[in-house]
């Protein structure tokens, strides 16, 4: 049965694939149609001209033409529209996801910087040097939650790639603080505690390069979908792809 419904929602996929872009063939005929249609009623007009002067036919020929010629104007200026406002809509998302990947390297910089001034200090730690770490990690903790509170970004990824990263941070900030009472109670540093502090700068690296991938995948996607999600794709969402074997799904229990 897996098997089976497997077939049915590839069969499904392909269908619906074919079936868009039949739609897509059959508006370009509509509108080749259409002009057509205007293209022979203006003949028609200039005909009924040559042989009987400006009559009350030829009048209606051309009321014709201009009718046909008004609805597919109409239609294909609606149509250029929706695709316009779509388009738009993704430059502004790829935009927003642009500064997102800014925030991510420089959080992945900031804290590139306390990793390496930690690990090469030639002097004790100072709770000034402490300080400026923090405030370090606290600046890409606000940038990221302003961020994070934006419901219109381009894929949840993003937002999901956000809180990943910002948990990071404010991991960061929290082992900055307890170094700083370590140091200012004048005991040594603790190695796993120094080992968290480096290893940040690793999990945002590897995080960046993940959104990097995710973000080419996203692309993808809108492209497939003409500057849209393809959501109508999605098989879980169709209710002729269910699975039958999922009693949950099909009902029974």
């Amino acid at each position: 049965m897996a098997n089976l419904s497997g077939r049915k929602r590839a069969a499904s996929l392909i269908f619906g694939r074919i079936w868009r872009k039949s739609i897509d063939l059959l508006g370009l005929g509509l509108y080749v149609i259409a002009m057509l249609l205007v293209v022979t009623s203006a003949w028609a007009a200039y005909v009924s001209v040559l042989r009987s002067g400006w009559t009350s036919e030829a009048a209606a020929w051309v009321q014709a033409a201009g009718s046909i010629a008004a609805i597919a104007g109409a239609t294909w200026v609606a149509q250029t529209e929706v695709r316009r406002a779509r388009r738009v809509r993704r430059e502004l998302n790829e935009e927003a996801a642009w500064h997102v990947r800014f925030s991510l390297a420089q959080a992945q910089f900031e804290s590139q910087i306390i990793a390496a001034e930690l690990v090469n200090r030639s002097e004790p730690l100072d709770e000034e040097k402490l300080r400026v770490w923090k405030q370090r990690a606290m600046t890409c903790t606000v940038a990221f939650s302003a961020f994070i509170s934006r419901p219109d970004q381009i894929h949840p990824a993003v937002t999901h790639m956000l809180a990943n990263a910002k948990v990071l941070v404010d991991s960061l900030t929290s082992d900055v603080d307890s170094l700083a009472a370590s140091v200012k109670a004048g005991s040594d540093p603790d190695r796993d505690l120094e080992g968290r502090i480096v290893g940040i700068h690793l999990a945002l690296l590897e995080l960046l390069s993940l959104f990097d991938a995710r973000m080419r995948g996203v692309r993808i996607a809108l492209d497939q979908g003409d500057d849209g999600l393809p959501t109508r794709s999605f098989a879980a969402w169709n209710e002729e792809q269910r699975d039958d074997d999922d009693p949950l799904v099909s009902g029974e229990r």
